[in-house]
């Protein structure tokens, strides 16, 4: 689809809301199929020079082609997209308490205002796909969908961990996987086999982690769904760690398959169960076939082949323009 004229100041027909850095590659493989004008691409880094007003019955930003669009109540209804709320590391630095950290707690005040705008039609509301984010919340929507998946439990005690999973169990954390350290660098925590011993002495819920029952991965699974469609891309797990980001090659090692109908239908319930048009989903293939680990609702899908990923970008960018 080609875009607009970006001199055009007619009255939009598209008008498409997505959150995020507009330096981000997925939301521009989305943005580059949208008509300029009427698409307006806005995180809480931007906001100040997006948003032009904010009052209790309809919003004003700034599209593409740096027009002004009416967002709320108006004919046809925007629709949203939440692909991240602010850029990496945009909050990084102010003291809690301090006066910079006041400025960005309001600032994400006001975002969360607008995209709590019920007449935006979200793909993903921001309210669900916080609820999605927590693990233990999508293992019980999983569970209750009659989903395989690991056996999991929060504990302070090693021995009850061992009681539930044996000697050797995975581990993986319950909240953000990353974080910049004292230095500055940036760490990521990955996803690991450890042993009751290696945990002695730990403060298990200081910083709470979830331990599971050991899935030994015969292959991975990438499912991405947008609303009632699902793309799956498969990874062989010969030779790779337990958490295969940290092999560099398995990033571009996924193929796309059409191996699993089921897999992609149980992804699919499960997206809607947890209130997320769209998502990416890790499943593991063992002996005993497909189990489900884990879902973001803002998760990243260009890493997979381009076949997949352009049907993707189509298919988001279509429900956008009201298809």
């Amino acid at each position: 689809m080609t875009r607009e004229d970006a001199g055009d100041s007619a009255r939009p027909s598209v008008k498409a809301l997505l959150i995020g850095d507009s330096a981000d590659p997925h939301i521009k493989a989305v943005v580059e199929q949208l008509p300029a004008r009427g698409t307006v691409v806005v995180d809480a880094s931007t906001l100040p020079q997006i948003l032009q007003r904010l009052g209790l019955g309809h919003s004003t930003l700034i599209d593409e082609t740096g027009q002004p669009v009416d967002l709320a109540g108006s004919h046809p209804a925007a629709r949203g997209w939440i692909r991240r709320l602010a850029p990496a590391g945009w909050d990084d630095g102010p003291r809690l308490g301090s006066h910079a950290a006041a400025r960005l707690a309001s600032r994400m005040t006001l975002l969360a205002a607008l995209l709590r705008d019920a007449s935006t039609n979200w793909l993903c509301n921001v309210d669900s796909l916080f609820a999605a984010e927590n693990k233990i919340v999508q293992y019980r929507a999983a569970r209750a969908a009659g989903i395989r998946v690991p056996e999991t439990l929060v504990s302070a005690g090693t021995a009850e961990l061992t009681a539930a999973f044996g000697e050797r169990f995975v581990v993986k954390p319950l909240g953000p996987g990353s974080f910049t350290d004292d230095q500055g660098n940036n760490r990521i925590v990955h996803t690991q086999v450890v042993t009751a011993n290696e945990l002695a002495g730990a403060d298990l819920l200081g910083a709470p982690f979830l331990a599971q029952q050991l899935l030994v991965a015969q292959a991975h699974l990438r499912v991405v769904t947008v609303r009632a469609q699902a793309w799956t891309a498969e990874l062989d797990a010969t030779g790779l760690p337990l958490d295969w980001r940290e092999a560099a090659s398995a990033h571009h090692s996924f193929a796309q398959s059409a191996g699993w109908p089921t897999v992609e239908r149980q992804a699919v319930h499960l997206a809607r169960a947890l209130g997320t048009g769209f998502s990416c989903q890790d499943w593991i293939v063992d002996s005993d076939g497909p189990a489900f680990v884990d879902l973001n609702p803002g998760g990243q899908w260009l890493f997979l082949p381009d076949s997949l990923t352009r049907r993707v970008a189509e298919r988001l960018a279509k429900w956008l323009r009201g298809n």
